[in-house]
């Protein structure tokens, strides 16, 4: 926040930035597979310290499963890409 503010102190910016909101944040929420995850990819999620899916992903992944298109809407960094990658990367 104080770097979006900075900016907006700067006359280059001081015209361009128009609404700066800071969103508080929220506790995850989990969601669980259908079925699981091939033994490979669990362990190498594991290694990389992603122990639970969140319940986007969760809810994304079972409807990939299930056949069906996915489209994923969530903030910034909230692991759409793994939906996908996870998505492609199943049976």
């Amino acid at each position: 926040a104080a770097f979006l503010h900075y900016l907006a102190a700067l006359p280059n910016y001081r015209q361009q930035i128009v609404h700066i909101e800071h969103i508080p944040a929220q506790d995850a929420a989990f969601g669980k597979l259908d079925k699981p995850l091939h033994p490979v990819l669990k362990t190498r999620l594991e290694s990389l310290g992603l122990s639970a899916l969140y319940s986007h992903q969760a809810e994304a992944l079972n409807a990939i499963f299930a056949g069906k298109n996915v489209i994923v809407a969530t903030p910034s960094a909230s692991g759409k890409t793994l939906c996908y990658n996870l998505g492609y990367e199943m049976p």
